[in-house]
């Protein structure tokens, strides 16, 4: 039986859901993103494939980057901020329509809209006592939905405890870096 939600295969996710339940290996996914500097401060990411549980899917993707010239670029696509925001915002929305389809609730509309300020002494090397990156980060959730607010703060709960691109923002990552020169 195929039940669609908010774009979203119920019985299917529901299917997944307990299959990772019962075998979590197969719910082991693993991605990567191979990314080649284009000059100036343009770059290419390349997505080929990503991997979930013992099967490899391939994929062709190309995942553009680039500055605007107050910032020494050629503005030919978003900078590596506005992508990490549009993931962030993406993955959310992912989880706020996934997981109001398995509760029932038919979502109208959705917005997420992301801010972050960034002082460039700290990416500049000028002051190390400044973060290179964001100490904060602001999002703001518009939603429209069938259910009573106390759903959507129970759906909005349950996001916010279970988005990966979240939980990557508000907790430290471990990063294993190796340097190959060629």
């Amino acid at each position: 039986m195929n039940t669609q939600l908010n774009g979203i295969d119920v019985s299917a996710l529901k299917h997944f859901s307990e299959s990772v339940a019962t075998n979590p290996a197969a719910g082991q996914v693993h991605f990567n993103v191979k990314t080649q500097w284009q000059g100036q401060t343009r770059t290419v990411g390349q997505v080929n494939h990503f991997i979930l549980g013992d099967d490899t899917h391939q994929r062709e993707f190309q995942i553009v980057a680039d500055e605007p010239p107050q910032l020494l670029g050629a503005d030919t696509a978003p900078n590596p901020q506005e992508l990490l925001m549009a993931a962030l915002n993406a993955c959310l929305s992912v989880g706020y329509v996934a997981n109001a389809a398995a509760m029932g609730i038919t979502v109208h509309s959705l917005e997420i809209e992301t801010d972050g300020k960034l002082d460039l002494r700290g990416f500049l090397g000028l002051d190390e006592s400044i973060n290179a990156g964001y100490d904060t980060v602001r999002y703001v959730v518009r939603i429209s939905t069938d259910a009573t607010p106390e759903r959507v703060i129970e759906l909005h709960k349950t996001v916010t405890k279970t988005s990966p691109n979240l939980a990557n923002f508000s907790k430290a990552i471990q990063m294993n870096s190796t340097l190959e020169i060629v």
